[in-house]
């Protein structure tokens, strides 16, 4: 296919809104692929098919479609998917690529999932020479996650506040509305970073202050782990961290993964200090902000 057809389409395709959990960014934060994409700000992974007829007509006569150029370029599409979602980064230490290849019952589901992943029809076109293309959609969360994130994401229970002693009760403390936050935005634009399913924050002395261990299971599974985007005022205003986000500049990230950022053990404080904090930290209230890929 032309260069000059491939980008049209490539424009089409950030042009449509595909909305996943908390809701989407105006300026996703895209990662693109020999034949797809992945959009980390919305979690939909995209593939592209194509499939020439058979046969030409000539004199610059339209043909008409052939019965199995669509069916044909609709599993192309589905397996440059299948290429696209095993490709992805886990964690600074694994892809889907290497889950599939330890447990073959995995890659098993995963077949049968991007067997299902519906076509992207606004998006299906046809050259002057019948030649088709077509794209399909697959959201990571859901099923997907559910059968990739890492087992160490368990199921959290309710975290419950410890009332204070009673003769404590006399002593009022000053107003809470500015300490409490809603959702975490971690500013990591300048850095060398890429994006992955399971990210990790860490303090300055490299222990887990967002991450694995504080999420709970049900809601990665259901939102992600983290959302990214590469605007910040976007990401404050984003729903998925409420109204009131706790703002936090990364101060680096770890080589050669690039996906665990480190913060100032200040603002860890900051964000290991309330109730509240645990509790939307537990549900992926999460945005990471990252330079465009």
């Amino acid at each position: 296919m032309k260069k000059p057809f491939k980008l049209l389409l490539t424009i089409a395709l950030l042009s449509i809104a595909a909305t996943v959990g908390y809701g989407a960014d105006r300026r996703p934060l895209m990662e693109f692929k020999e034949n797809g994409l992945i959009n980390w700000t919305t979690g939909m992974v995209e593939a592209s098919g194509v499939k020439a007829p058979e046969s030409y007509t000539y004199y610059g006569q339209a043909p008409a479609q052939q019965p199995g150029t669509l069916p044909e370029a609709v599993s192309k599409a589905r397996h440059n998917l299948l290429e696209t979602l095993v490709s992805l980064r886990i964690d600074a230490d694994s892809r889907v690529i290497n889950v599939v290849e330890a447990f073959p019952s995995v890659m098993a589901q995963l077949r049968s999932m991007v067997q299902r992943a519906p076509e992207v029809k606004p998006l299906r076109k046809q050259l002057y020479d019948g030649t088709v293309e077509v794209w399909t959609r697959m959201k990571l969360s859901g099923g997907f996650s559910q059968l990739i994130l890492p087992p160490e994401i368990r199921h959290i229970e309710p975290i419950r506040r410890v009332q204070p002693y009673k003769k404590f009760s006399k002593f009022k403390s000053r107003s809470r509305s500015t300490q409490i936050h809603t959702g975490l935005v971690v500013d990591a634009r300048g850095l060398p970073a890429i994006p992955v399913l399971a990210p990790r924050i860490l303090d300055e002395t490299l222990d887990e202050a967002f991450g694995p261990a504080y999420v709970s299971r049900e809601y990665a599974v259901q939102h992600g782990v983290a959302s990214y985007a590469t605007d910040i005022w976007q990401a404050k205003f984003n729903p998925r961290v409420g109204d009131n986000p706790l703002i936090i500049k990364a101060l680096k990230t770890i080589w050669p993964g690039r996906c665990n950022f480190i913060i100032s053990n200040t603002a860890a404080g900051r964000l290991r200090s309330h109730f509240e904090h645990l509790q939307f930290l537990k549900e992926c209230k999460v945005i990471i902000v990252l330079d465009p890929l």
